[in-house]
């Protein structure tokens, strides 16, 4: 009887799991995955046939399973305070800052990242002024006992593959606190030190850093809440001056104008999105303020997107190129984007999480 008793009540409780999933309101994001969630799949024919239907709605019922997210937090609570586990699925608090472990070094990925950037010098590039720049993870500044990458491994490979361009050393120019806690991302206020060194090896004229902020306050980083902590929100702070308020910037993929920093973009799955609406293929920023004729195009990722603004000052255009969403072989069908021989600088800015993955690269 006892057993019947559980049974009933177990096949009860996932029923009813089940049934509200189908009617609670449906979620279009998860904050806490910072994905986009499943949404109820359309029931077609072919779709039965083929088994995407069914695929679809495993993966809907699995998105919208009611205090999934309570779940997922108590299981991580579980594990980092009764079980005192160190790490979570290659996530870890240090001090009060949250970590994520690096991988080993993929020497054929970095490799496939100097050819690729080969590649485009050939195919396009026509200015002498060319130059490349690793960003490091935070992980390089911390003193711990933790798996670290290669880092000189992968600084030779580059250095010996990339003898056309010229190379610019930002290690010495960063450290822990320039970096975001909860966040894999560097911080734009912090990022001086990096300005002045661009300034140095690439002739610019201006180096004024700009003294105006606006605060934004409760930021969670990515990899907040892929951990259970404690820790405090942080703030993200944007850079301003005249220049940066009076640029345009054109995006691409939208076929829009917007200002460089857009408040609601703040408000996105990734807040960090506040730096030019985030990932972008293509993005072109004027400067009418300029008129020194010197354009700056940036192959660039995320990193790109909070140091650009801080370029702005020094150039009439510069154009941003994202070679994750944007494939090099259509560079050329751009027309708005033109590589020139003089008066153009061309700065392959990544960081080492990318170098290390090159594949996503296209």
């Amino acid at each position: 009887m006892k057993d019947k008793i559980l049974s009933f009540l177990f096949v009860f409780i996932l029923t009813l799991f089940m049934l509200l999933s189908f009617f609670l309101p449906s979620k279009e994001i998860s904050v806490s995955e910072r994905r986009k969630l499943q949404t109820f799949p359309e029931l077609k024919k072919e779709n039965v046939l083929q088994g995407t239907f069914f695929a679809d709605l495993n993966s809907y019922l699995v998105d919208h399973f009611p205090i999934r997210d309570s779940f997922k937090k108590m299981k991580s609570l579980t594990a980092s305070f009764i079980f005192q586990k160190k790490e979570e699925d290659g996530i870890f608090i240090k001090d009060d800052g949250i970590y994520e472990l690096s991988s080993n070094l993929n020497e054929k990925s970095v490799s496939h990242f100097a050819d690729l950037l080969l590649e485009v010098q050939e195919k396009y590039i026509e200015s002498s002024n060319v130059f490349y720049a690793v960003v490091p993870d935070k992980n390089y500044y911390l003193y711990a006992k933790i798996p670290k990458l290669d880092y000189q491994q992968l600084d030779s490979i580059l250095f010996e593959k990339l003898t056309t361009m010229e190379y610019i050393d930002l290690y010495s120019s960063l450290q822990l606190e320039s970096y975001y806690r909860t966040d894999i991302h560097w911080r734009q206020e912090k990022l001086d030190s990096v300005l002045f060194c661009l300034k140095e090896k690439m002739s610019l004229e201006n180096f004024s850093f700009p003294t105006h902020t606006k605060t934004y306050s409760n930021f969670q980083g990515a990899l907040y809440r892929r951990i259970a902590n404690t820790l405090e929100k942080e703030n993200i702070i944007t850079l301003l001056n005249e220049d940066i308020n009076s640029a345009v910037v054109y995006d691409y993929e939208k076929r829009i104008q917007r200002p460089v920093y857009v408040e609601s973009d703040f408000k996105n799955i990734d807040s960090y999105d506040i730096y030019l609406g985030g990932a972008k293929p293509l993005l072109i920023i004027e400067n009418p303020n300029q008129k020194n004729n010197r354009e700056l195009i940036l192959f660039r990722d995320s990193f790109g997107s909070s140091l650009a603004p801080l370029l702005i000052s020094n150039y009439s255009k510069i154009t941003m190129i994202d070679l994750r969403y944007l494939n090099s072989k259509m560079i050329s069908n751009i027309e708005e984007v033109e590589f020139k021989e003089e008066n153009q600088d061309i700065l392959f800015l990544y960081s080492v999480p990318v170098i290390n993955n090159s594949y996503i690269l296209k």
